[in-house]
């Protein structure tokens, strides 16, 4: 794997195998669109990338196993998985699409008995792969001890029940407890003792796709088919429903938000891209998204917990990317570099019923992705998997050797040769030069924020060589005051300040 902050470059390893020019497979790589469409009607290109996608796919994860291996029956409990999430005790859950348990509730019947009801479940088990004490969550209670008028993708509706699948399931980055959305109902659980916390209904009433969360807790969901429907923004409570966004486009399994809430990714895999929705700031609402990852086919998302890259599922059989993208794949993004000539990905996992089980090929290379989760230090991965068919291979274990550490662990830790220097002069009307230097290659931003934190100038944003630079920041339009600027490039970030006097 390459480590957060390297040479991200997969070409530089096909180099050293002999089979490409660096210089020219740089050049077939970073394509606009109009090379992505070159790529299609070029066959030496196409071969290209069939050739790339196995260093890719390859990468430095190795397949541990399936979950859970001694199991008896696991294709009948893993049946179709639509929702991996690994708490901060490392117990890892998981939703089938339509797994299905046996209780008898509290409820009358028609003759005034108990019902016998069949409801869809949530598995949870300790990294071992024994059950948790509470799984299979079935029923959801909330710890004062009530049970709400359904259980788990059963909804009482006055005359009977109607039951509803499993659609996705996300550990929230805030508090680590487990948002689950059950077709058009989204719970909050408890990750330490399976109770419910909150639950709310959408207004749109649709079938949702996997919610996600941003630093603050704030929960987002929107649903699978996105033409004219919204995207929800609620608080960490499942309260104080928010539209953030009016309408999307395509199927969509996921979305993923920035851990500051100003950046959305829609999946939306019928497009053939990603969709992009940004805020120009933090006090206006999202603008008209750009595209971004041409011909991956994404069907869902997923954030490495160490190095905040964006893993992006790179579709199937049933929606096949384009070269150099393959299905089967995860790919792992600096999303910072989405929409740049370094969109290229930085590591792979690879799944494959036929790397251990011959019998299940036909079926499982079928597969949509649809889970993925990583454990706290980022060195396991849950790849959960739609296979179509009763396969025990629908999720599965992969790890690495590789250590990950964060831009919180390394706080204290600037490599040697990365600085941003104090602008000169200081104080300065209206302009002033601001130096930086950076240890290696890479995407730099630049950016300037009034004392409020508005962004008001980005002066930097495209890939840099390594070395010393310089910028120059006109503040002609700006009122007096002091301003901070911000250097961020290879998983390292710096903050200065300077006094703008009129």
């Amino acid at each position: 794997m390459i480590a957060h902050g390297q040479e991200s470059s997969v070409f530089k390893r096909l180099t050293q195998c002999r089979l490409f020019n660096t210089k020219q497979l740089n050049n077939t790589y970073r394509n606009t669109d109009t090379k992505r469409r070159t790529m299609k009607n070029n066959k030496l290109l196409i071969l290209l990338g069939f050739l790339l996608t196995p260093m890719l796919a390859n990468a430095q994860w190795t397949f541990d196993n399936t979950f859970l291996p001694d199991t008896a029956n696991t294709s009948d409990l893993f049946f179709e998985v639509h929702g991996v999430a690994v708490d901060p005790d490392g117990k890892v859950w998981v939703q089938p699409f339509s797994a299905t348990e046996t209780i008898i509730t509290a409820r009358d019947g028609n003759n005034g008995d108990p019902d016998t009801l069949t409801t869809r479940v949530v598995y949870v088990y300790n990294a071992d792969g024994t059950p948790a004490s509470f799984s299979p969550l079935s029923v959801i209670e909330y710890a004062d001890g009530t049970t709400p008028n359904d259980t788990l993708g059963q909804v009482w509706t006055g005359t009977g029940y109607e039951g509803y699948s499993g659609r996705g399931i996300e550990a929230s980055v805030a508090d680590g407890n487990i948002i689950i959305s059950q077709f058009n109902r989204l719970y909050k659980i408890d990750y330490k003792t399976g109770k419910g916390l909150a639950m709310v209904d959408p207004t749109a009433g649709c079938s949702l796709g996997e919610a996600t969360t941003d630093a603050e807790g704030n929960i987002y969901v929107g649903c699978v088919v996105g033409t004219d429907a919204p995207i929800y923004k609620y608080d960490s409570n499942l309260e104080n429903e928010e539209v953030v966004i009016t309408t999307t486009a395509s199927f969509s399994r996921d979305l993923q938000v920035s851990a500051d809430g100003q950046t959305i990714w829609w999946a939306g895999y019928t497009n053939g891209f990603v969709l992009r929705y940004q805020k120009p700031d933090e006090f206006s609402g999202f603008a008209t998204p750009d595209t971004v990852l041409r011909g991956i086919r994404a069907e869902s998302f997923d954030l490495h917990p160490k190095t905040k890259h964006l893993w992006v599922g790179a579709g199937s059989l049933n929606d096949v990317p384009d070269a150099p993208y393959t299905p089967q794949t995860w790919y792992a993004f600096d999303y910072d570099a989405l929409g740049t000539e370094s969109e290229e990905p930085l590591d792979s996992i690879r799944w494959s019923a036929g790397a251990w089980n011959a019998d299940f090929v036909g079926e499982f290379d079928a597969g949509r992705p649809r889970a993925l989760d990583f454990e706290a230090e980022g060195t396991v991965a849950y790849v959960g998997v739609f296979s179509g068919g009763d396969t025990p291979y629908d999720l599965q274990k992969f790890t690495t050797t590789q250590v990950y550490t964060s831009n919180e662990d390394n706080i204290n830790e600037i490599p040697e040769g990365f600085k941003l220097g104090q602008n000169y002069p200081n104080p300065f009307n209206p302009t002033t030069n601001i130096n930086y230097t950076i240890d290696q290659a890479g995407l730099v931003t630049l950016k300037v924020y009034d004392i409020t934190g508005r962004e008001v100038a980005t002066l930097v944003n495209n890939r840099k060589n390594a070395g010393e630079h310089t910028v120059t920041f006109d503040a002609t339009n700006l009122a007096s005051g002091v301003y901070i600027y911000t250097l961020q490039a290879n998983g390292v970030r710096l903050t200065n300040r300077m006094t703008l006097i009129k």
